[in-house]
């Protein structure tokens, strides 16, 4: 395949701090490692399976807010050293300094048992990230490193009134009373009936007409916001929608080239596939059990880098019946599906730079942020695009690991 370090498009100037130098720098530079060893072209799956497994570190919440808490605090002793004690009073002291509340909800719950729980949980709610980010006055740069690198979520979502209320108070460096007093007033803002497409406002505000750091500025927004009527899950559902027939439509192609094949007479079309025909092509590497249903998570050896990250067919029906949120990971495995197969004869770096501009301008659509390599699914996405023929390789490498017993 040859070198691709030089060709391969990932931003590669990260700023030398303990949390960007250990979780970020540190990936990049496996990346490319791996997508350029002699082995990857004749034994990728192999080569990307053993890279996840031995090698690509997992970061968790509670190590990334250790982290934190270590550089702000510019802790003399080395950080293997610091005990977890030591953490659990910084952010005590600091949620005292800031007069924040041990909740946004109520709990009887005792902050000490709190912070416990958040440095040592592998996630947490979207919401704790926000109250600590008020109890620790972080920046918003802060706040939004934790969104995306410590619980690899979406960056503030600016069609969501509460996440914009957040993002003035951090920037402006208001507490958490002053956006409970900001959230109320929103509240009792007047609604003209006129009903406002959520993406005009978007374009309002990525143009430059509102400053939204201005006190002036966050309330002309957020009363378009009160007129608005598309919010950024109702994006993320359209484009799952969208990108669930386009799956179809391949997945029915599929199909009739193999009923033509034995001569048969029956007809494919899109209509025809439903969610178990596309779980059980996309994820036709992972073995089911008695009831025909994907095998647990739980039991395959790459479970904790992938966590629930599976499209069965039981979410693809919550998710089109609205009784589920689309996740990222349901737009980028589509996606990823997508290309394997409209380009599955295209040049390998071709495909990939093609995946990324198309899957980049989706999320942000949807507010999901932009991909992110420390997270497992998703470099693991992008090696995979890589190879000769990516699903081919995607299902080799979920079928191995659960087929893995000691390595």
């Amino acid at each position: 395949m040859g070198s691709l370090w030089q060709d391969l498009d990932f931003e590669r100037t990260v700023q030398n701090t303990v949390r960007d130098f250990e979780f970020t720098k540190r990936a990049y530079k496996d990346f490319y490692h791996v997508v350029n060893l002699d082995e990857f072209e004749d034994q990728d799956a192999q080569v990307i399976f053993q890279y996840l497994y031995k090698k690509m570190g997992m970061v968790s919440f509670g190590d990334y807010l250790r982290r934190y808490l270590y550089e702000r605090s510019m802790i003399a002793k080395p950080f293997s050293l610091v005990p977890l004690e030591d953490y659990k009073n910084i952010i005590i002291q600091s949620f005292e300094q800031t007069g924040t509340p041990k909740s946004m909800r109520p709990t009887s719950t005792k902050l000490r048992t709190l912070a416990a729980n958040w440095l040592t949980q592998a996630s947490v709610k979207r919401e704790t990230i926000f109250l600590l980010g008020f109890g620790l006055g972080m920046e918003v740069g802060e706040v939004k490193e934790f969104l995306l690198k410590a619980q690899r979520e979406r960056d503030f979502d600016f069609t969501d009134p509460c996440e914009v209320i957040y993002w003035y108070c951090y920037r402006n460096h208001h507490g958490y009373e002053a956006a409970q007093r900001m959230k109320q007033r929103y509240e009792e803002l007047p609604v003209t009936g006129q009903k406002r497409d959520l993406k005009d406002c978007l374009d309002v505000l990525r143009s430059g007409q509102i400053r939204l750091n201005t006190h002036e500025g966050v309330w002309k927004y957020l009363g378009l916001l009160r007129e608005g009527s598309l919010k950024s899950d109702q994006e993320a559902y359209r484009w799952f929608v969208r990108l669930m027939e386009h799956s179809r439509r391949i997945i029915a192609r599929m199909y009739q080239k193999d009923v033509e094949e034995v001569r048969g007479s029956k007809r494919w079309k899109a209509q025809d596939i439903s969610p178990g025909d596309v779980e059980k092509v996309i994820f036709n590497g992972v073995p089911v059990d008695n009831m025909g249903n994907l095998k647990k998570m739980s039991a395959s050896i790459l479970s904790k880098h992938f966590a629930q990250k599976r499209l069965s067919r039981q979410r693809i029906n919550q998710i089109l019946n609205r009784k589920q949120q689309v996740e990222r990971f349901d737009l980028i495995t589509l996606e990823f599906f997508i290309i394997s197969q409209e380009m599955e004869d295209a040049d390998a770096k071709e495909r990939y730079r093609f995946f990324r501009r198309e899957i980049q301008q989706i999320l942000k659509e949807c507010s999901m942020g932009e991909l992110y390599i420390v997270n497992p699914y998703e470099c693991f996405i992008l090696m995979c695009l890589l190879t000769d023929c990516p699903l081919a390789v995607f299902s080799e490498i979920w079928e191995m690991s659960y087929e893995a017993e000691e390595l």
